[in-house]
């Protein structure tokens, strides 16, 4: 059977059956919107709600869905509870072992926003599959710097109305790769260029007994430390583990080092022969505990913003810790294997990194480039941000698309 066919024919029907509920929705306020929360490192609405909150053609939700998957959906549920209780923002709330609400008969949705691309993700009664006939729309949470089926090309990517992505480059590549060639694909900015682009950030970094100010690192490994069903395995932790405790004991007295696991690391060393649960737990804990060291598992823009540099092999950070305009590190024992993944975007991004293979590179790193500030590669660094990472029109990135849905269904002002 031809399956490219039939997914092709099935997509034409959602996007028919979306411009039908486009002309029945047109100038009907107010809108109920539905933004599924599952996890607070990948929240990307809250400007989006904050606009939509205030605005009287409006009447947005959050719904905490935490991903049934992952190792403690109950602790998701509690990080995305303390940080919406702490804005004083309604929610309806997620309870272990109890049915979960039912969106469609209780929230009547019009509009609803997802935080990844991934069917099966959630419970099967927030699954996606559920609402392809309503306007569901995505942003991604981080900046895809890969091509490909996965990034551009599942079966949520064709039947969602509106997939909110970063910039042109972005566009051409759904128009290459995706079945229906990108057509609910809107150019809007980044997800968190907002975050990014504020006048303010705190400093999430803790203070040292002594006072005195070293230089900020952060160590961000990827999940990947097996093959993983549609990604190229990337992490380096399994040997940097000790290295990277090593060095932040080494150079106790001139640098602070964050260690930001990707949140599905954890879990996977669980599972790991060589951990298991008590060694992960040892080790995460070790970091939270060094005089010069902290561990960070939630919200990271703070932590970017006022960090001196980053070591890193993460996707979304290659393109994201740019934002700083500060050196970054990406490591790989084969970066033909990384790069022959990546989009012409992507390329460009992961260009700007310093490349390390072993443990010589990063101290090369750490001792030259982040403590002696020999840094070539700021100039290009800079250009690459005023190029790509600044949203189009001068505009928020929140309020891109908000001015998208206004006119997509003829709002009046």
């Amino acid at each position: 059977m031809n399956y490219a066919w039939l997914h092709g024919w099935k997509y034409r029907a959602v996007e028919r059956h979306h411009h039908r509920l486009v002309k029945q929705l047109s100038g009907h306020t107010p809108l109920n919107v539905v933004f599924m929360a599952i996890d607070l490192s990948l929240w990307r609405y809250q400007q989006l709600y904050e606009l939509m909150a205030a605005d009287e053609r409006f009447f947005p939700t959050i719904v905490l869905s935490p991903c049934p998957l992952r190792e403690d959906p109950d602790a998701d549920a509690e990080s995305l509870r303390r940080f919406f209780n702490e804005r004083g923002i309604p929610y309806v709330d997620y309870h272990h072992g109890q049915p979960p609400v039912d969106i469609r008969r209780q929230l009547n949705p019009h509009i609803m926003f997802y935080a990844q691309p991934y069917e099966h993700l959630l419970c099967d009664e927030h699954d996606c599959r559920r609402f392809y006939d309503l306007l569901v729309c995505y942003m991604p949470y981080g900046f895809w710097s890969s091509t490909g089926k996965v990034s551009y090309d599942l079966h949520f990517h064709n039947q969602a109305w509106r997939l909110y992505y970063s910039t042109q480059a972005h566009l051409e590549e759904a128009r290459h790769v995706a079945t229906n060639h990108g057509r609910n694909v809107r150019v809007v900015g980044y997800a968190n260029a907002d975050e990014y682009l504020r006048a303010d950030h705190p400093s999430p970094w803790k203070t040292i007994a002594d006072g005195r100010r070293r230089k900020r690192i952060i160590w961000a490994p990827h999940f990947s430390i097996k093959q993983t069903t549609g990604f190229v395995p990337r992490s380096n932790f399994l040997w940097m583990a000790d290295l990277m405790v090593q060095l932040a004991k080494e150079y106790s007295n001139e640098i602070q080092v964050a260690f930001k696991p990707h949140p599905a690391l954890l879990t996977l060393l669980y599972e790991h022969e060589e951990w298991g649960r008590e060694r992960a737990d040892e080790y995460y804990q070790q970091w939270q505990t060094m005089e010069n060291t902290q561990l960070e598992t939630g919200q990271f823009v703070d932590l970017f913003m006022t960090s001196d540099a980053m070591v890193h092999d993460s996707g979304s950070f290659a393109v994201e810790y740019h934002y700083s305009r500060r050196p970054v590190m990406f490591m790989s024992k084969d970066m033909g294997s990384i790069v022959s993944t990546l989009s012409d975007f992507g390329k460009q991004a992961y260009g700007l990194h310093y490349v390390g293979q072993n443990e010589i590179d990063v101290r090369r790193f750490i001792t030259e480039v982040v403590l002696q500030g020999n840094d070539p590669m700021l100039p290009q660094r800079e250009q690459f941000f005023n190029d790509y990472l600044l949203p189009p029109g001068g505009k928020s990135v929140a309020q891109n698309m908000l001015d998208d849905i206004v006119a997509s269904l003829s709002l009046q002002p």
